[in-house]
């Protein structure tokens, strides 16, 4: 990330799957809709379709690592 807290590149959908597989959630990346480019660090709200005219949101959290 950058100054003003934007990132330099913004966070795909999947980006999202991967972390959600690493904490052992299965979710294709075609089931993640994110509306607007997420492109800053923060909270965000992401919609998941699960079919059968399911959905759900989740609130993903973007962090810079500083290294």
């Amino acid at each position: 990330a950058g100054e003003d807290d934007k990132l330099f590149g913004s966070i795909t959908s999947q980006m999202v799957s991967d972390e959600l597989a690493e904490q052992g959630f299965t979710v294709d990346k075609k089931e993640i809709n994110i509306a607007d480019p997420i492109k800053t660090i923060g909270s965000h709200k992401i919609n998941i379709n699960l079919g059968h005219e399911l959905e759900t949101k989740i609130k993903i959290k973007v962090s810079s690592s500083k290294e």
